[in-house]
């Protein structure tokens, strides 16, 4: 009984509402990088700072507003409720980003540090962000989508792997 009311109360998104959720932050990127080239005649080998950082501010508010859309729950969390976590989920990622990239080989020091930073925020942007907004702060989803142990139908199209 309790299974089927939990079950009712969540809402289910079509693999349509999903495509679409997607092309739609694919094409804001491009026309980050469109708006980047032609209007700042700038890009990421000449001035790589100022390029992530128009990109990841164009990009940011589209990826919020329409991740925000698909939060888990909506009965209980509001939308506004989905966009400050998302909001909050965009340094938090930049900061879970940022190791992986000194891992994986990303310069050290602080002339490198403001790259560093912009491209973390874009990696959050595009990594962490959009399952923040739509989990919050639920441990156990959190755990799912990355440990990938246990496949629940309504909003993993969205998120996980």
């Amino acid at each position: 009984m309790k299974m089927e009311k939990e079950k009712s109360s969540k809402s289910t998104i079509s693999s349509s509402q999903v495509f679409f959720t997607h092309v739609c932050c694919g094409l804001v990127l491009a026309i980050g990088f469109w708006v980047a080239h032609n209007v700042y005649f700038i890009n990421l080998v000449s001035d790589p700072t100022n390029t992530l950082r128009l990109i990841w501010a164009i990009e940011c508010p589209v990826v919020i507003l329409l991740f925000s859309c698909f939060r888990q729950k909506p009965e209980k969390c509001s939308y506004l409720k989905a966009v400050a976590r998302g909001l909050l989920g965009l340094p938090a990622g930049a900061l879970l980003n940022a190791p992986g990239a000194l891992a994986l080989g990303a310069p050290v020091g602080l002339q490198y540090l403001e790259k560093s930073v912009n491209w973390s925020l874009l990696m959050s942007l595009l990594t962490f962000l959009p399952a923040a907004s739509v989990y919050g702060s639920s441990w156990t989803d959190w755990h799912r989508i990355f440990a990938c142990t246990k496949f629940r139908p309504n909003n993993s199209r969205i998120t996980s792997c």
